[in-house]
């Protein structure tokens, strides 16, 4: 994207937008639970919002202090579900955005700083339709299942988008395509409700989780994937501290006053579990962005 000054009449009203944006971003650690399981808007205010984004170009984007840009990310990401009702059109203005910020993170060597440890809200996923397959290949039902439910997979513009939210019946969506079923369960209104999605790091003991919080008929419910983290060698990711490497060691379900039921993963890969790793390609006190080795992009801002 190539940087230039906007000019007439795109500056007044893209300085319009971007009013409420920062008034969005001021309140976002007190709300980020909220923004994560903020839910999506109806199909009317998802389209209009998309339109008024999409009114500006990549060149806009860059233009902006980086603290506008945060805000107009936020803003955007509050719009779909998490990335469930992401369209095509916001998902575009989304990964603008998020390579915008890329460009200028602010924290040298992320991978090691102290500032990656911490309690993170996810506010965003989204992947192209052809990572997502080819992650779907790898994974098995079981295994896209648990990444589905608790945000850790990538979200793909038009699956499940704003459209789904207008039908009354999860048959009738199946009848257009068939949907995840960690998907399919998160649209069972009344039966199970995402709380939130959440990424927690804690990088001094080397363990990182991703987890859903949900109510199940009313009752309280959690999904854990842990799993160990090292830092990868600045070689493997193009000269800086970025990546780091992940093994999944187990799964926890924990559901009201039950006792967690725990299933190891270290029965595959000769005792390592599952690998995979997770480059951070922007970090600062406020926001953490990401993106994983099966293609998808992260957005998370941090809680409390």
């Amino acid at each position: 994207m190539r940087a230039s000054t906007l000019i007439g009449a795109r500056s007044s009203a893209f300085a319009s937008e971007l009013r409420p944006a920062r008034a969005a971003a001021r309140a976002a650690s007190s709300r980020a639970s909220d923004a994560s399981r903020g839910g999506c808007r109806s199909s009317r205010h998802v389209a209009s919002s998309t339109s008024s984004s999409s009114s500006s170009s990549s060149s806009d984007v860059t233009s902006l202090a980086l603290e506008d840009r945060k805000s107009l990310l936020l803003r955007l990401c509050a719009n779909t579900d998490r990335g469930k009702s992401v369209t095509p059109d916001a998902a575009k203005r989304i990964e603008e955005l998020v390579a915008a910020i890329e460009a200028s993170n602010v924290t040298r060597d992320p991978a090691v700083s102290p500032l990656i440890s911490g309690e993170w809200s996810l506010v965003y996923t989204g992947a192209s339709a052809k990572d997502a397959a080819e992650r779907a290949k790898r994974e098995g039902v079981i295994g896209r299942t648990l990444t589905e439910v608790t945000g850790s997979g990538g979200n793909v513009a038009g699956e499940g988008g704003a459209e789904t939210r207008t039908t009354d019946s999860i048959s009738s969506i199946s009848k257009k395509k068939p949907l995840p079923l960690g998907r399919s369960i998160s649209l069972l209104s009344g039966a199970v409700e995402n709380r939130g999605n959440f990424q927690d790091i804690d990088a001094a003991r080397g363990v990182v989780e991703n987890r859903a919080e949900l109510s199940v008929f009313g009752v309280r419910a959690e999904v854990k994937i842990e799993a160990s983290c090292v830092p990868a060698a600045p070689s493997d990711a193009g000269g800086e501290s970025i990546r780091l490497d992940v093994a999944f060691r187990r799964v926890a379900i924990t559901l009201g006053p039950l006792p967690p039921l725990s299933i190891p993963l270290t029965f595959v890969n000769d005792g390592k579990g599952p690998q995979g790793w997770l480059d951070t390609t922007f970090l600062d006190d406020t926001m953490r962005l990401g993106r994983g080795d099966k293609g998808s992009t992260f957005v998370t801002v941090r809680r409390g």
